[in-house]
Parts: C-alpha cells; structure tokens; sequence
C-alpha cells in the first residue's frame, strides 16, 4: 500500500485523520510541521499493510479535516487514542521506558515529543538520557540574556509573575556581572499605589529610582538617569485577554526608544495559558523569555512545549526567593536536567 499524507491543525486532530482512514494499526513514517504560509498545522506521513475499509478522502490533504460535534467524553476518549498512538511510533526511536514515562508525566505534548524524537534520531553513540539533553539544546534557543550593548529594558508579562522580583534579582545579578550604573523606573501603577517595594529595595542597593505614570513622567524619569548605564524598567502586569491594559502597555513599550523587552513566564502557569501569552504579548513585540518561579513547579513539560515552539531565545530563569544567587543564565541543559532530575533544584 502507498504511504498517505494527512493533515491536522495539532498533533491530535492529525492523528485523528490517520486512524479514521488508515485504522489504529497504521504505520506512521513521518511527522512534520507546516510553515504557517502554507496554512500550518502539522502534516503525518503514513501506511498500512492491510487494505481498510473504504474511507471519505476529506482527511486528506489539502482537505481539512472536519470539526468534531462529538460528546465531551468522546473528545476525551479521542484524546487517549491519540497520545496512544504517538507513543507507539515514538517507542521504538527513544529505547528508554524511564525516559519516555518522564517526559509525559512531565506534560510534554505529543508535537514537542516528536521532535525532540525526531531530534535524538540524529544523535548516535550515546543513551538516551545523553540525547534528551542534546535535542532540547538544539530545539531550544538560547542566548537571550541582556546585551552589554542594551541601555534600556523592560519586563512585561502578566500579573504575578515575578516581575518586581526578577528587577531585584538582574541588578544583583548584572552588578555581580559588570561594574555599570543601574537605575530602576517603576511604571505599575499598582504598586506605586499601595506601597512601592522597589523604592525600599532601591535605597537597599543603592540604585537610582524613579516612578512614572504617564508618557510625560516616564521621560522625565530617563532625564534624571541620564548618567546610567543601564535602566530597567519595571511595567503593569496585565491579563493578554485585558485589550484595553494590552493597548495602554503596548502604547507604554511603543514610545521608549531602543528598548529591549522580555516577557516573563511562571513556570507554575499550564501550557495553553502559556501559548496565550505568548501569542498576545507577542503582538506587543519581546526579545526574549525569562522564566520564573521554577523552584515552585515540578511539572516543566509547559516550558518544554513554550521554549521549543515559540521562535524566541530563553534569557534567565528565576529558581528560589532569595534576591542574590537564585537567578541562571536560561539554557536547555537546565531544563532537561529538571525533567530528568524529577525537578528537585535542591539535588
């Protein structure tokens, strides 16, 4: 029988289309994304020994494949058949049974489990544990650390992500790092409203601090660091489902020239919340991820799916409470030594 090609907007629906036309036995030879000018999606490549019965040709491509009017539990049910069916085809590519157990109890989606399978199918001479931390290095960007040459940057993200934190956490950080100016403006309306923590911390530090509400304050505040080499800048944690707040925060970022921005992550938050934000804040515009509250999670599949999927380079990750000595260059080493580790930053 010739190999068949199916389409489907995830992994799932893709898997879906394959079953209904070729039967669970079916024989998957190949997985790929579809770049978003040609619609999408991901696309299998598969076959089966045995003729099955005659199918509708709509789950082939170009034809999509249709919505489900399905009950709920059928959804579920489908859902299961499907991860099923992505672990028997990556089974025999990743040997280790541990392994395989780690990344789903991890939540790891079936599109980025084929990837990194695809990934430590290149990589010989070593076990598997050895390829899982040289994939995820080569799916994952990083390098998104500040710039020496950056005078100006911004932390945006949602509420309750860290961001007054990781402020604290980058100038010890950068002052340990490089001996240069740091100057601190405060945008949250918020915090300046119920008692500013950055104003305390500042006088701590010994950083120049300014507060600004509006676009006048804000580059009155850069007039009076003028003498700094290097400003950050902390922003209003806003919802990405909040248009009016993403407006005001966009219009906020727009009028600050050659500024660098990086969106913040909790590594608590369930990966479609993650690719939520990631899409709205990306209308916005960063430069790259910062990862934080790490040593509260031990589930790190939604950063796993995030940093492979989303086409921007981890920065930092934020791993404990303590303002010096918790923060790390972001790399895909890290990460996979959380998944592997059963993600205790204690070992």
């Amino acid at each position: 029988m010739s190999p068949k090609r199916f389409w489907g907007r995830d992994m799932t629906t893709a898997l879906r289309a394959v079953r209904e036309s070729l039967g669970r036995d079916a024989l998957i030879i190949e997985t790929k994304s579809v770049a978003e000018r040609n619609g999408g999606g991901i696309e299998i490549t598969a076959l089966c020994e045995r003729e099955p019965a005659a199918k509708s040709p709509a789950a082939e491509i170009p034809l999509r494949p249709p919505t489900s009017n399905s009950e709920p539990i059928q959804e579920v049910r489908e859902e299961i058949a499907a991860l099923r069916s992505m672990l028997t085809w990556l089974a025999p590519k990743v040997q280790s049974n541990d392994v395989l157990k780690c990344l789903i109890s991890h939540g790891v989606s079936p599109e980025s489990m084929a990837r990194i399978s695809q990934a430590m199918s290149s990589i010989e001479g070593i076990d598997d544990r050895e390829k899982i931390y040289k994939a995820l290095s080569l799916l994952i960007q990083s390098g998104g650390q500040i710039p020496d040459e950056v005078h100006r940057l911004a932390l945006i993200g949602p509420t309750g992500v860290g961001k007054t934190s990781a402020i604290i956490k980058l100038t010890v950080f950068e002052k340990q790092r490089i001996d240069r100016r740091i100057g601190w403006v405060n945008t949250d309306h918020g915090t300046l409203a119920s008692g500013d923590p950055l104003a305390l911390y500042a006088s701590i530090l010994g950083v120049r601090y300014e507060s600004a509400q509006h676009a006048k304050g804000l580059e009155r505040a850069f007039a009076h660091l003028a003498d700094c080499d290097f400003i950050l800048i902390d922003t209003p944690g806003v919802s990405p489902r909040d248009r009016q707040g993403m407006g005001e925060l966009q219009q906020l970022v727009a009028d600050i020239p050659n500024l660098h921005r990086m969106l913040l992550c909790s590594a608590t938050t369930n990966h479609a919340d993650m690719a939520d934000w990631v899409k709205m804040y990306g209308r916005i515009g960063f430069n790259s991820f910062f990862f934080t509250k790490l040593d509260e999670c031990r589930h790190f599949g939604p950063l796993i799916n995030t940093a492979i999927g989303a086409d921007y380079p981890l920065s930092y990750f934020s791993l404990g409470q303590n303002i010096a000595g918790d923060l790390e260059v972001a790399r895909a080493e890290v990460l996979a030594s959380l998944l592997l580790s059963g993600g205790d930053l204690n070992d």
